[in-house]
């Protein structure tokens, strides 16, 4: 009976125990995010910490992802990885001096948001906070583990796990005004690739695959231009889930060059946001490091394939490198 009335007593005091919250997000954390591309999975949302381990980083830097638990994809809904998309983001606060997110895209960005500081609030913090916040308020759902959710979008019943309302699907589709609908589908292709529609982009990429990671900056007014987009790194994941992430501007490959008198004019991909310089030397053999750079070229990428001409002031055979930064 004593044994009874013990076993009792630690059952009660475990049902009175609060339960521990999964994360406590904060404004400029880095959410990782896996979904089902038709809307008919669980979303798998981490929080990786400061995004700011990924900025300011040399070109080049290279670092293996660490701090979140691949197991807790392929254990709530995926056979494997490549049953899922992926995606990255982050954001400022609101009251941030540079109101910025961090967006990661599958396709090459040719085009800049123009957005006032209400609409970077509209249709960035707003959705990307709630992604980080609304798992723990109200209803506070169990989590995956230490830093992780895995939340049905398709359903409310918390007795089952169906936290709709703190999904990441649920939330970038809410933010069109469609209340009460489900989320999920081949309707929503077209619309929560591309965070609900707010972005110029799709932030997804499937798995395996690799991922842009942009940063976007508000401007003071709808008038005045904002600075480009800025490609920060690149995410890189496999099919077994190893995310990888480099930072800098990828390379470019110069894909003609034409001469007339003494001008060349070089043709190459640009990535928009990066700095570009004609880089040159009359000699081969030595190190790219000592080749001289015309500082008189250097143009901003746009998205798009650009010239950039380089006068031959030397007379001699000369040849060409495009540097990135």
């Amino acid at each position: 009976m004593k044994k009874i009335i013990l076993l009792t007593l630690a059952l009660l005091a475990l049902q009175a125990a609060p339960v521990a919250w999964a994360w406590t997000y904060n404004d400029g954390d880095l959410l990782l995010i896996f979904r089902a591309a038709n809307g008919g999975g669980n979303d798998i949302e981490y929080d990786l910490g400061s995004v700011s381990n990924y900025l300011g980083k040399a070109n080049g830097y290279t670092t293996v992802v660490g701090g979140w638990d691949p197991l807790v994809v392929t254990t709530n809904g995926y056979p494997s990885f490549s049953g899922a998309d992926v995606l990255l983001l982050a954001v400022t606060s609101r009251t941030n001096a540079t109101p910025t997110a961090w967006l990661s895209g599958t396709e090459p960005n040719t085009t800049a948001y123009n957005e006032s500081k209400s609409g970077w609030f509209t249709r960035l913090y707003s959705i990307i906070n709630a992604i980080g916040n609304r798992p723990l308020y109200p209803s506070k759902i169990p989590g995956a583990n230490a830093n992780a959710y895995a939340i049905d979008p398709t359903g409310t019943d918390p007795i089952t796990g169906k936290y709709q309302f703190s999904s990441y699907d649920y939330i970038a589709y809410d933010v069109l005004g469609v209340s009460g609908q489900t989320p999920g589908g081949v309707s929503l292709g077209n619309i929560l690739p591309n965070l609900g529609g707010n972005a110029p982009f799709t932030v997804e990429q499937a798995v395996p695959g690799q991922l842009d990671f942009w940063q976007v900056q508000a401007t003071t007014s709808p008038t005045n231009n904002p600075p480009p987009d800025k490609l920060i790194g690149t995410f890189t994941i496999d099919a077994s889930g190893n995310l990888t992430f480099v930072a800098g501007p990828r390379a470019t490959t110069i894909s003609s060059v034409s001469r007339a008198g003494s001008v060349s004019t070089l043709s190459f991909a640009t990535v928009v946001g990066n700095q570009y310089s004609v880089v040159y030397t009359n000699q081969l053999g030595g190190a790219a490091a000592t080749w001289a750079v015309d500082a008189s070229t250097t143009l901003v990428g746009d998205g798009y394939t650009d010239t950039i001409t380089h006068t031959n002031s030397g007379g001699t055979a000369e040849f060409y490198r495009i540097q990135t930064q």
